[in-house]
């Protein structure tokens, strides 16, 4: 009788590329450089005084950090000893003998052995040196989908409005699959995933800090995904699997996480250039740190002394993207002169709310509010003024909750004039009364809705799409709408953006997730948030408190702007007035 798994024992063993002995490294897809000299001597000091005879404490504090610089929800995070290790669980966790996993050929080399080692089966999805989508719809009846955006070794890339089909395909199956999204290499993509994963429970996004942060010593890897399913993978991870080292080295490179930014700015330039400037190779079309090269070169390059990973069987090499030193000597050697580096333009956001900056929405809602509450409770007084008074009070963003909250407080105080008393509650709310705001809300949504299909007659645009794309800025929505108005928002505005909704507690403003959120997927610097109540402005500087490397920036419209704007905020009557301003603004 055979001690080990007999179905285990012609597994082979992960094997790390073949190399020179010597040579520049670029081969392993590592950062060009090593941490600058300030987090080195930061986490050294702090590795000195690191008690070696200890277990290690800070998992949890450091998921916590991360998970609110993410804008992720309470339990929606799970640090792990890398993203391999992480990626391991999920199939542990997720497949049972004979089960399938759709995996891109080609693809990480790893992935194969993990979904061996669990009694699973590969299915191998063809996708060439791009990523046609169409083969993955055929793969649709596996267990589980491990897409790597971008792919390793081609480096292609797909946005997330392409990739949006074979989600919401996945979604809606019977049985929907596990989907991974791996984004090892997202950093240096032109957008991020991350939109997608609050919309769909099945998805979870995985990526490493390898590469953001250059930490490929430390091993340190993250999923994002529905909290009940992290919740799951949570428990089968084996206690203290971070090390201490490890977890003291993410604090220190989020402290200092700028200096790392700056770092992997760069790259996608650098990679450009090389790739356009090579007379005899092409250069498959790359969203990483590397490019798939071919014919394949990497005899004339490993004799200059430069390492790169052989792809046998393709005729092609992956070469990593190093300092551009390294980079000019690989043009060099294969015929070429790597142009100089441009000017790097900063990636610009502009994040809109809808109701007041894009569409005139006040009239409506107001209307609707007041009949719903008028059907729901006769007897209590209400007026525009009373409307007003809540959104200043903040906390009062969504108006289902802002009706709820009317109720609430008729069914404590009686029938009375609400105004006085919420004008008496400004900077401290009504605490005592959350878990009835809660309760009553689905009630109140429902009749608000109802009366909202009517008075939506009342809305008007306040601004074109053109006149929004002639800034020359990302453009993204933030809104307190929840999911199911957001097509009478499209449809009332004649075009559509991509848009964070009040589809969650923790997307719900003042909550930053949200912005947060949007920063990460548009790999936005500078970010600029045009709102028109105290929620939208508090939500903003939420934010910028924790991301505080980003460029953030509040403006605020509306009649009411001057109640919740402060120094350094932008003021305008709205949202056109403002738009010739943008780029006059400061940094």
């Amino acid at each position: 009788m055979s001690l080990l798994r007999p179905d285990l024992s012609d597994l082979p063993a992960y094997q790390r590329p073949p190399e020179p002995p010597t040579g520049v490294r670029l081969h392993m897809n590592e950062p060009a450089q090593d941490w600058p000299e300030a987090p080195r001597n930061a986490l050294l000091a702090r590795l000195r005084a690191m008690p070696f005879h200890q277990y290690p404490e800070r998992q949890a504090e450091l998921t916590e950090r991360l998970r609110r610089r993410l804008g992720a929800p309470e339990g929606g995070l799970l640090l792990g000893p890398s993203s391999g290790a992480l990626l391991d669980l999920v199939a542990m966790a997720g497949l049972s003998a004979g089960e399938r996993v759709a995996i891109p050929d080609p693809g990480f080399s790893l992935y194969p052995l993990l979904v061996r080692r669990h009694g699973g089966r590969v299915k191998l999805v063809p996708q060439g040196t791009g990523l046609p989508l169409e083969p993955w719809f055929g793969a649709l009846d596996c267990r589980q989908l491990w897409l790597t955006l971008p792919n390793n070794p081609t480096g292609a890339w797909l946005p997330p409005e392409a990739v949006e089909p074979l989600l919401a395909a996945a979604a809606a199956r019977p049985e929907p699959p596990l989907v991974v999204l791996d984004e090892a290499y997202a950093e240096f993509a032109p957008a991020t995933h991350r939109l997608a994963v609050d919309r769909y429970p099945n998805l979870v996004l995985l990526r490493t800090f390898s590469k953001a942060l250059a930490s490929a010593a430390w091993r340190i890897g993250y999923l994002v995904g529905d909290p009940a399913l992290i919740a799951r993978l949570a428990t089968l991870q084996l206690p203290y699997s971070l090390p201490t080292a490890s977890l003291e080295a993410l604090d220190v490179a989020l402290d200092f996480a700028a200096d790392f930014e700056a770092a992997v700015r760069v790259i996608p330039d650098r990679r450009d250039r090389l790739a356009a400037a090579l007379p005899s190779h092409r250069a498959a079309p790359s969203a990483g740190n590397f490019l798939h090269l071919s014919p394949d070169p990497s005899d004339v390059l490993e004799a200059a002394g430069l390492k790169v990973r052989r792809l046998p069987g393709a005729n092609a090499t992956r070469i990593t993207l190093g300092t551009e030193e390294a980079t000019a000597r690989v043009a060099s050697v294969l015929g070429a002169e790597l142009p100089a580096p441009a000017p790097r333009p900063r990636r610009r956001l502009l994040v809109l709310d809808i109701d007041g900056v894009l569409i005139d929405a006040d009239r409506s809602f107001m209307e609707a509010v007041a009949r719903a509450l008028a059907e729901l409770r006769p007897a209590l007084p209400w007026s525009d003024e009373t409307y007003m008074a809540f959104k200043r009070l903040g906390g009062f963003n969504n108006d289902f909750r802002l009706a709820a909250g009317a109720l609430a407080l008729a069914e404590t105080f009686g029938d009375e004039d609400l105004q006085p008393r919420v004008q008496d509650a400004m900077g401290q709310g009504f605490p005592e009364l959350e878990a009835r705001f809660q309760a009553l809300e689905p009630t109140a949504q429902a009749v608000v809705q109802k009366h909202y299909a009517d008075t939506i007659r009342m809305e008007r645009p306040l601004v074109s799409l053109p006149e929004l794309q002639a800034t020359g800025w990302d453009l993204a929505i933030l809104t307190g709408r929840p999911p199911e108005e957001l097509g009478l928002a499209w449809r009332v505005l004649g075009f559509q953006l991509p848009a964070i909704c009040d589809a969650a507690p923790h997307l719900r403003k003042p909550e930053p997730a949200g912005l947060l959120q949007l920063a990460d997927a548009f790999r936005a610097e500078e970010i600029v948030f045009v709102g028109d109540t105290v929620d939208d402005a508090r939500c903003l500087r939420a934010a910028a408190a924790r991301r505080p490397e980003l460029a953030w920036r509040f403006v605020g419209v509306g009649p009411d702007r001057g109640r919740f704007c402060e120094a350094g905020d932008g003021q305008s009557t709205t949202l056109l007035d403002f738009l010739p301003m943008l780029n006059q603004e400061p940094s």
